[in-house]
């Protein structure tokens, strides 16, 4: 039992910093950002380009968050703010971005899979019975830290206070001489940064791919429609797909645990059409 509860904290981990990067990009922006996945393969490169230069394992998430940070700069300026307003048009031309990089990163690193050293490293941690590797241990700090600062920086800085009213009104935001633009700008530089550094943090658990990417996009975006609009409900979301995911990959079968994945948000949309962050606010 113990055991199964510490996988589906890591697993939650995993999924709730994976999907953070889409989540903000989607609140702030109203932007679904499908090169989300194709943002998280740039992290998993920047730690195979760290690895094979024998660099510091930890610089690999300092590379992915800056590189993602700047080409997220870039993408938004040259693409995305000529199409806001036009979610459909959005869609397909992040899609399209998405296609583009897998390519030049097929390109430039070929299409073979590639390892990297985990960050952290270590003789394992014993809990009870049960052994844990430093490396989960790891990944559960860095989604607490992710979503602790963030909610401290949402409600409690003047940054935080400028994104809550493009939130909620962005019109108004821009009638009170808030530049919409440049927090839009930011906004998608920031997601796509957490999203190149959620890259670099699950590579050393699995490898690395042109197409690694494409699975945790579907699984983000799971994750974020079942939450809704909300860090709080991300974590709800993340933690009750990881159970599901877990337990059903344990008791039933692997190809259960992903399929519920899918489903869950489904059907969760069918009582709370806004995500579990309608049934927060209820309470």
């Amino acid at each position: 039992m113990l055991e199964h509860a510490l996988n589906v904290i890591t697993t939650a981990s995993v999924f709730f910093t994976v999907s953070v990067g889409l989540l903000i990009v989607l609140s702030i922006m109203g932007v679904v950002n499908l090169a989300h996945g194709a943002f998280l393969t740039i992290g998993g490169y920047a730690a195979v380009v760290v690895s094979q230069n024998g660099w510091n394992p930890s610089l690999s998430l300092l590379l992915a968050a800056a590189v993602g940070f700047i080409l997220g700069l870039i993408i938004e300026l040259l693409v995305v703010r000529r199409l806001y307003g036009r979610p459909l048009d959005t869609i397909l031309a992040t899609w399209g971005l998405a296609i583009i990089i897998i390519q030049i990163l097929s390109d430039r690193f070929g299409r073979s899979t590639h390892f990297v050293d985990e960050i952290v490293s270590g003789d394992p941690f014993q809990i009870a019975d049960i052994f844990v590797s430093p490396y989960k241990i790891f990944t559960i700090g860095v989604a607490l830290v992710l979503g602790i600062g963030l909610t401290l920086v949402a409600r409690y800085t003047d940054v935080g206070m400028i994104a809550r009213a493009v939130i909620m009104n962005p019109a108004l935001a821009r009638t009170l001489g808030i530049n919409t633009n440049r927090v839009n700008s930011i906004t998608f530089a920031l997601g796509s940064a957490l999203a190149a550094f959620a890259g670099a943090i699950i590579v050393p658990m699995s490898s690395v791919d042109p197409h690694m990417g494409t699975p945790w996009v579907v699984t983000a975006f799971m994750v974020v429609l079942a939450a809704g609009i909300s860090l709080p409900a991300l974590l709800l979301s993340a933690v009750g797909l990881a159970a599901a995911q877990v337990l059903a990959t344990y008791f039933v079968a692997p190809v259960v645990g992903s399929l519920l994945v899918i489903a869950i948000p489904i059907l969760l949309l069918r009582l709370f059409p806004d995500g579990i962050s309608s049934f927060l606010k209820s309470r």
